[in-house]
Parts: structure tokens; sequence; C-alpha cells
């Protein structure tokens, strides 16, 4: 049995000869040519040859000149020496070669600097080619480039820390002025935010809220006993603390008792004279006397309390009993006057607290805010001084390093010319090369062909299409032969009609397998494939043959609505106005079904196709009610679908049936396009019965029937005639 890669070889071959013959050809070509090519075997070429090395450096005092010593190899490169403009004109200058004719050998690579790896011998090898017609030439521009890279390599590293003592010098005045800056900054906050800091640190500020807290309970509780005081006067009195200030500014004032005093003696003039009228200029007087001094008394108590205060809505007679106090009430007042301003010092003096304490404790809750702020800015100056000092040191470190600059490369041997022998191969018979051109140009088309193979998606043989099924746990329902049956006019048709043939045992075996695996009452079988070519209407036709040679009643339903009828191959004649009114056609559910003539208890559904609303169509209801009435009247329903690369109409249909049958083919059927359609079914639990493998080779029954590899739709090697038998008859 031939191994699947070499089958695979095989067919790859047949498929890409023509491009494995066109490398071939370019092989030998190649080869040919070169074998023509005039060679002088007696010929000796010279070329000039010059090493460099890399120098050790001597010891070092600073590590800037240690990092030199490590950096020197890295920037000795073709960049730095060789395509530096200054370096070429020197070397010109001394060879007589222009910048141009020097760049034109060294991209022709005739003359070639070879930089070590960095596992190699840390030697710069120098050769100049093809030095025959110019020996003392090719030496010279060997040596003087040599001289040159040795001096260009000491001019790189001066200028090297030349810019890094440039650089450090101004970064060192950059980081002088962050350094101020940030001092400045940790200082000032010291000096603004030090002393609060220190408070909390040391408990102060927090002995100063406890103590706050203590005075307000003390102040509260001696305000509390004063009110209290204040209110047993003010019900002794019936006046108020405002209106005892009043009685007694009142009392105190020598104008306000000079002006009593008046009053009571006119008062008393007045009663001793009251025989006399009203009109009387005696009496007139008193009581002229009377208004004048109430008016005064008036005028000086208001000029003493306000205008706004108990007196302004008073008139003057209630005024002067409102003044008249006795001595006792005149003390009790004076109390309550006191006592007054004494509440009122102590509420001042708790308010004054209460602000300290809450100043007091916003202070401590912004210490932590403080406290990070602190360390934020002495690590900001912690940082920039450690900068500072950095940038100092390098600096020093690199002025000192100039004093100890060397090149990184010396001479290590000067130019010298050496003749190089002719090649064995200048030698060699042309029939020889020629020949070997030709074995490469075999193995070359040999491994296009086994490259192409390999890249090849599809399944080749049946074994590794078993494999793939395997992976995927769908069983095997049966393997299947190349069917090509000669009909009774002598046209091969990949149909068998006839039961006694040997290919009807296969279908047999595959539709025993599904009755096996399948529940007693599954009658719907949908058949598809995952793309054309595979055979999947080959093998719907004939394991309906096979189902009804079976004795079951079995009905073919050509479901591919994409492409026409081949129910002429079992001698049904599809009804023509079937196209025009697919729908109208399913309805008539009767007249859609026809008789097979040639095979017992087969009945076909013709496809009324091409359709160009396929999708419609299946959907339909008329469609659905053709299936549901088949089920109750046949044993077995086999459904021909189209393949699962042209259209979803199989997964349309997959609800109308129990089971899935998949159709694979060797050499057609690709791994990723079957995997990836497997692992649909499975997430969406689609009843799959299995998968058939067609157009097997080594299933062929017998060596008189020529292989017919079956396609998609079924076809025909040469054009038949009109069947004989109407598809009218009816089930």
């Amino acid at each position: 049995m031939t191994l699947p890669i070499i089958k695979r070889f095989l067919i790859s071959l047949d498929e890409n000869k023509w491009l494995g013959l066109l490398g071939f050809c370019l092989c030998l070509t190649g080869a040919t040519f070169f074998a023509l090519q005039p060679r002088d075997p007696q010929m000796s070429q010279y070329q000039a040859i010059g090493k460099l090395i890399f120098t050790p450096q001597p010891p070092t005092f600073t590590s800037t000149g240690q990092q030199l010593q490590q950096q020197g190899r890295a920037i000795i490169n073709e960049t730095t020496l060789l395509l530096n403009p200054q370096l070429l004109a020197d070397v010109g200058a001394r060879t007589g070669l222009s910048i141009e004719e020097l760049k034109a050998l060294l991209e022709n690579e005739v003359l070639i600097v070879d930089f070590p790896q960095e596992n190699e011998p840390q030697v710069i090898n120098i050769e100049r080619k093809n030095a025959r017609n110019n020996i003392e030439q090719a030496q010279l521009l060997v040596q003087v480039l040599m001289q040159e890279m040795v001096a260009r390599s000491r001019q790189i590293n001066s200028a090297s820390l030349e810019a890094r003592i440039t650089d450090l010098t101004s970064r060192l005045g950059d980081a002088s002025k962050d350094l101020e800056d940030a001092e400045k900054g940790f200082y000032d906050y010291i000096t603004g935010e030090g002393s609060t800091l220190l408070e909390v640190q040391d408990g102060s500020l927090f002995a100063g809220i406890s103590s706050s807290k203590v005075q307000q309970r003390q102040l509260r509780n001696t305000l509390e006993q004063i009110e209290g005081q204040i209110k047993s006067l003010s019900q002794t009195l019936g006046l108020t603390p405002q209106e005892a200030y009043t009685y007694a500014a009142l009392s105190a004032d020598p104008i306000v008792g000079n002006l009593r005093a008046q009053i009571a003696q006119n008062e008393q003039q007045i009663k001793q004279r009251q025989q006399l009228r009203p009109e009387h200029p005696a009496m007139r007087e008193l009581l002229k006397n009377q208004q004048t001094y109430n008016l005064l008394l008036v005028e000086r108590s208001r000029e003493i309390i306000g205008t706004d205060g108990v007196l302004s809505q008073l008139n003057p007679g209630e005024i002067r009993q409102y003044i008249n106090l006795d001595p006792a009430r005149q003390e009790l007042a004076n109390q309550l006057v006191a006592l007054n301003t004494q509440r009122e010092g102590l509420e001042n003096q708790l308010k004054f607290i209460i602000n300290t304490e809450q100043q007091l404790r916003r202070q401590y809750e912004q210490f932590p805010g403080r406290q990070i702020r602190q360390t934020r800015l002495a690590q900001e100056l912690a940082l920039q001084q450690t900068l500072y000092q950095t940038i100092l040191q390098q600096l020093v470190d690199a002025r000192s390093a100039l004093e100890e600059t060397r090149g990184s490369v010396a001479i290590l041997e000067n130019a010298t010319i050496q003749e190089i022998p002719p090649t064995p191969l200048a030698q060699t018979s042309p029939l020889l090369i020629i020949a070997g051109g030709a074995g490469l140009g075999i193995l070359v088309a040999g491994g296009i062909i086994f490259l192409l193979a390999s890249i090849d998606d599809r399944l080749h043989t049946a074994q590794e299409l078993r494999e793939a099924l395997g992976q995927k746990d769908v069983f095997v329902l049966g393997q299947l032969p190349s069917v090509a049956i000669n009909d009774r006019r002598g046209e091969q048709i990949p149909i068998v009609t006839n039961s006694d043939l040997a290919y009807l045992q296969y279908y047999e075996r595959v539709r025993s397998n599904i009755r096996r695996i399948a529940a007693d009452s599954s009658k719907v079988i949908l058949i598809t494939s995952i793309s054309h070519g595979e055979g999947k209407s080959v093998t719907a036709y004939n394991l309906a043959i096979a189902a009804a040679n079976a004795g079951k009643r079995t009905l073919l339903v050509e479901a591919d609505l994409r492409q026409s009828s081949q129910a002429e191959y079992l001698q049904v004649n599809p009804d023509p106005k079937a196209n025009a009114e697919p729908l109208r056609y399913y309805s008539e559910r009767s007249g859609a079904v026809c008789l097979a003539p040639e095979v017992e208890n087969l009945y076909i559904v013709p496809s009324p196709g091409p359709q160009l609303r396929a999708a419609a169509i299946i959907e339909s209801g008329e469609l659905r009610m053709l299936i549901d009435d088949a089920r109750g009247r046949f044993d077995t329903v086999i459904i021909d679908t189209p393949s699962l690369s042209r259209s979803n109409d199989a997964l349309l249909l997959e609800p109308l049936t129990d089971g899935i049958v998949l159709v694979t083919r060797p050499g057609v059927t690709r791994g990723s396009m079957l995997s990836e359609a497997l692992e649909e079914f499975l997430e969406a639990e689609l009843p799959v019965y299995g998968a058939v493998i067609n157009d097997v080779e080594s299933l062929a029954p017998s060596s008189e029937a020529s292989r017919q590899s079956p396609n998609e739709g079924i076809k025909k090697t040469k054009q038949s005639a009109q069947p004989q038998y109407s598809s009218k008859t009816q089930v």
C-alpha cells in the first residue's frame, strides 16, 4: 500500500510537473553557462593584504578611561572609518585616487575591510583584490589605509572625550541651578512651617488642643452659673440686663439727678398752689417749668442711653417714673449690669478659645500633608545633590581620561603582496559541471514538488481522511469506490441502477451502518459535503437505490436548487413548469413525487432548479410540508443538498431531518475546511451520523469497469438521449 507522503508527492508531481521542470531547466542552464565560460588554468591572481589589531590599552586611573577602552571596538566600524569623507580624502591624497574611485572599490568589494565578529580573533583584515595589473599601487593603498585608520581611531577617542566633557560641563551648570532651587525651596518651607511641624512632633500642638477643651468646659460652667444669677435678678427686678443698665446709667448721672430734684421741687410748688387756676401767671410759670424740666430729662436720658434704647417708646412722665429707683433696687440693677458685663466678657473669651482650638486642629490635620511635603522636598534636595556630585565626578574623570587617550587599533602586519593559485574548479571538465547542474536541478525540482505537496491542504488518501475524522470523533460509515456503469445505451454513468452489480454492496454497508447508529424512528437523512466535487449527489442517488433494493419505500429529494435536476439518470423527466413556479410545484406534493421506473420502491422529487432565490424556497412552508408528508408516507427519505462551501442550504434543511451524512473524497476534501465544518456541527450539536469516504481506488470491484471520478453534479461521459419514461408516474 502506498504511503500517504508518497501519495502526496506523486499527486503533487502530476499537478506541478511544469514548475519542477522549470526549476530543473534553470539549474541546468546556469551550470551550462558557467561551464562554457573561458578560463585560463595557468593564470594566477595577486592581492595586497594587511592586518590591524585592537590594541590593549595601558592601565587607567579613571572610570571614563576604562569605559573608553570597552567602547573603543564598538566605535571602530565601517561607518566611522571607511565612509568618513575626511579619511577617504586623506587616503586619496596619499595614493593619487579620488574619493569616488575609493568608494567604487569598496562598493564593488575590490577593496575589502573585514571587521571581526564578537567571538572571532580581534583582527581587522584589509584586502585589495585583483592586484595583478598594479601591484605596487595596491600595496600602497592598503598600507596608507591602515595608517589612516589608526590615526582616525585615536581622533575618534579624543573627539568622544571632548564632546563628553562639553556635555558634562553644560549639564553641571543646569544641575547646579537645580540644586540651588531645591535648597531654597527646602529651607523656605522649613522656615515657614518648621515651628508647626516641631509643635506636632513634640506634642505641644496636641496639648494646646486639649487645654483649649478644658478651658471651654470651665468657661461654659461659669457662664451657666452667671446665667442663673442673671435670670434670678431679672425676675426679682422685673428688668432685663439692658434695662438694668439703663437704670444704673441714668441714676449715676448728676445732671439727671439735678433735673429729678428740680422736677420734684416744681411738683411740690404746684401742689401748694392748687387753688390757682392754670391760666394764673404763677401757675402757668410752674407748669411751663415742669414741661421744660421733663423735656430736658428726656433729652439727657436719650443722650446717655441713645434714641433706640428702652426710652425710645416712653413719654417724659414714664421716663421720670422709669428713672426713680430706690437704693435697694439700684444696687440689684448694678449687680445685674455687672453680671451681664461679666457674661459678655466670658462669651468673648469662649469664642476666642474656640477659634484658637479650630486653628490648632487645622494645623494638626494639615500635619501629614506638610510632613509629606517636607519629605518630598528633602528627597528632591538629596536627589539634586547626588546628581550634582555624580556629574562633577564624571567631569573630573573625563578630563583626566583625556590625558590617557590612545588609539584603539594598531598595525599588526604591514601590507604585503600574496599570490593566489588557480582554483581546482578552473580545471574541472565542462561536462562534469553540466552533470552537476543536472543533479542539482533534479534536487531542486524534487524539493519544489515536495514543498508544494507539504503545504497542500487537501487530504489525498483515505487514511488521511479517516485520521481527520477520527480526531473529531466522527464515525466513518463506509468507503465507496469510484462508480462507472454502462447503461443500456452503452454510456457510462455513476448511478447503480442494476441490483446485481457489486458496487451496490458498499452503499448497502453505509445504509446498514446508518440504521445501526440512528434511532428507530429516524427516516429523513440529509446528504451534504464540504466542497464541490466530492460526490455527494452520486452518494445520495446510490444510497437511495440501496435502500429501495433493501425493500424500503424510499424517496430521494433533490434539494440542490442551485443546479438542474439529474433525475434523467433514473429515467425520470422533471416537470418543465417547476422551474417557473417552484412553490406551486412543491405544494402539489403528489405531483412533485415521481416514480423511478428502473428501481423498485424508489421515488424522486426532481429539483426545480436552477433557482436564483434558492434560500427562500428552502425555507418555504411548501417544502417543509412536502418533507413532513414524506416522513409519514415513506420508510426512508434521502435529501441531496448543496455543498457547505457553496451555501447554507443544508443547514437550513437540517431541522427538518433526523441526521446528517457528510461525503468526503481523497484529493478534493481540504483538511482545514473539514475541521472547521465539524467543529461548527459539534458546537451547534447537530445530529451527525457520520461520514463516507468516496472514490477510494483500492475498492474497485473489477478491472473491467473503467475509473470514472464522481463530481458534485452527476455528469455523463457523453450527451445522452432523452429518457424514455415519463416523470408523471405518481406515488
